[in-house]
């Protein structure tokens, strides 16, 4: 069983990447999506002239950031309901995948619960975990370590 995580902010969202504009698999899921770009489009950096390389689709789960993780990946699951066989038609030609991301104090421990992960796999749905630990935390550590040496943690 995981550990409680000490997690202040966390979201997942339906990505599906690929070849090709965008709009073919808006039209395929008959959804429109939270957001997108296409291959092709312009890219705001500060190269001139850069354009994406890559068709990106995403689909937010529309639950408060406060919400465990399961109830994120319940309500993208019922978001799709009714599409599943245009969902599982796009997985040949682009990646789909539930993408979880959580923002940490220290720690991530997550368990996606069985039944979701089910569903997932009969719908061709892969997982990617993106989890970042508060910043702050690591530089403490790293100033501790600086000012007081390496032997600060190993409690000799």
């Amino acid at each position: 069983m995981p550990l409680e995580p000490q997690t202040y902010r966390q979201y997942a969202y339906l990505g599906i990447q690929g070849k090709g504009p965008s709009q073919k698999i808006s039209d395929a899921l008959g959804l429109e999506p939270d957001e997108e770009y296409s291959e092709g489009d312009d890219w705001r950096t500060q190269e001139p002239h850069k354009k994406r390389w890559l068709t990106n689709w995403k689909l937010n789960s529309g639950v408060l950031e406060t919400e465990d993780l399961n109830i994120h990946v319940g309500a993208i699951l019922r978001r799709l309901r009714s599409r599943e066989l245009a969902l599982q038609s796009l997985t040949g030609d682009y990646d789909v995948r539930i993408v979880l991301v959580s923002f940490n104090r220290q720690c991530f421990s997550f368990e996606l619960d069985f039944q979701r992960q089910r569903r997932l796999t009969q719908l061709g749905i892969r997982t990617w975990f993106d989890a970042y630990i508060d910043q702050d935390v690591h530089k403490l550590m790293f100033d501790l370590g600086t000012q007081y040496g390496r032997d600060a943690f190993d409690g000799g």
